[in-house]
């Protein structure tokens, strides 16, 4: 039986260019996070407090949330291929030079100037694919993209800790210094292949025949057409519209929460058990995210099967808050580690579809706007949830508090998606078909 043309562009488009991003986001996610294996030696090493660490790690994204909104806007002008190969090539470099850090204040320069040179990255990306995919086939790439980025959570802890103990002493150096090295040069490397290797737009793919461009093209021409997003024509317009900020405070808070946890945990597993090697822990730190990657796959075929969008996030802030609230006080390290990996599979099956719905309500330079504006939040919410895990530790001398801070995180999460009125799916359709968001 032939293929049709639609079926056989979809296809074209996951291996070509969504398996190529994903690729490169796992590369993103490791250089970004990273940091937290090497805090293992490295706050030692520079006699590093703890809200020193989180500080360091944090101003990563405040410098993404400075940058993002312009990074984006670029891309919007110049184009994909050049934009994203030049964020890559310098994220890579000064990724590398975090391993010449000589104390906090260089520690903290460091993580600032790599948040600048990555910011516009996934938001860039997630733009991009609307340019590719009609709305009614965005979910599936997009759960692709981003559950390569939970796969990275779950090689950054075995690589990095490997890296890390085969490097240490080489040439004088530490092992977090050479894992922060040779962890970033592949990245320069690839962002030069990027700059040749994407197309910015359907009509510019030789590699599509001339019925998967005109389908392609078609499709989504008359999507616009048809139901043409709203797209802002003042700065006041946009900022004005409460649909962009709610969704901007459910992603400030899941990234609090998230990220608070996720740049500690190689940490509070180091002091759950002092006869843990840094490549126990490595593991250790995988199999939460291991949990993430099913449980994002899973919320997702439900979310398709029942259309219910709006339950599904509920459910998705509510669990991870009662799991890390019980992780939090219980004694024992067995249910506290198993409560971790109960929250993870819940944290980031909201990814894909939450992501979902400003590619809906937004178009044109709105879009890539208003989708880099929601992103930036990822800085504010990134700098506080790690720094002020650090405070309460050095304020308490214990992790109890600032876990359950991070719960909290997620409550508030969900009591902002009860502020939205999401359109319910009809059964057994895509994610995204034909919905939209009314707040």
């Amino acid at each position: 039986m032939a293929v049709s043309a639609e079926s056989s562009a979809l296809r074209k488009i996951a291996i070509r260019l969504t398996t190529y991003l994903s690729i490169i986001y796992i590369i993103a996610v490791v250089d970004r996070s990273n940091v937290g294996i090497a805090a293992l030696q490295m706050t030692p090493d520079l006699k590093l407090t703890a809200a020193a660490f989180g500080l360091g790690a944090g101003l990563f994204f405040l410098a993404y949330a400075i940058f993002e909104i312009p990074s984006n806007l670029a891309l919007h002008k110049v184009g994909a291929s050049i934009w994203i190969g030049r964020i890559m090539i310098t994220w890579g470099i000064v990724a590398s030079a975090v391993g010449l850090t000589q104390g906090a204040h260089s520690f903290y320069i460091l993580r600032f100037l790599l948040g600048a040179a990555e910011a516009g990255f996934f938001p860039g990306v997630v733009y991009y694919m609307t340019l590719w995919y009609p709305a009614s086939h965005r979910a599936k790439p997009y759960a692709l993209f981003m559950s390569f980025a939970v796969m990275a959570y779950v090689i950054v802890g075995p690589l990095s800790t490997w890296l890390m103990t085969i490097s240490n002493g080489l040439l004088g150096f530490a092992g977090w210094r050479w894992l922060f090295v040779l962890e970033g040069v592949p990245c320069v490397i690839l962002g030069v292949v990027t700059i040749f290797y994407l197309k910015d737009y359907p009509k510019d793919a030789k590699w599509l025949t001339s019925e998967e461009k005109a389908w392609l093209v078609n499709s989504l021409e008359a999507e616009r057409r048809a139901e043409p997003p709203v797209e802002h024509h003042s700065l006041s317009a946009f900022l004005s519209d409460k649909r962009v900020w709610i969704m901007a405070a459910v992603y400030f808070w899941w990234n609090l929460g998230n990220l608070g946890l996720l740049f500690w945990l190689p940490t509070l597993l180091k002091s759950a058990s002092k006869v843990w090697s840094n490549q126990t822990i490595g593991f250790l730190y995988a199999v939460p995210y291991l949990f993430a990657f099913i449980g994002m796959h899973i919320m997702v075929w439900i979310t398709r099967r029942t259309g219910d969008r709006k339950s599904v996030l509920l459910f998705c802030s509510v669990i991870p808050f009662l799991a890390l609230t019980v992780s939090a006080w219980c004694t024992s390290k067995t249910l506290s580690y198993t409560m971790i990996c109960v929250s993870a599979f819940c944290i980031y099956a909201l990814l894909p579809i939450f992501w979902t719905l400003p590619a809906e309500y937004l178009g044109g330079k709105t879009a890539a706007g208003g989708i880099a504006f929601i992103s930036s939040t990822t800085g504010i919410g990134g700098l506080l949830g790690p720094w002020l895990v650090g405070l309460i530790k050095d304020a308490t001398g214990k992790f109890p508090w600032a876990i359950e801070t991070l719960a909290i995180a997620f409550l508030l999460q969900g009591i902002f998606i009860l502020a939205m009125t999401i359109k319910k799916n009809k059964a057994g359709t895509a994610v995204t078909v034909e919905s939209e968001l009314a707040i």
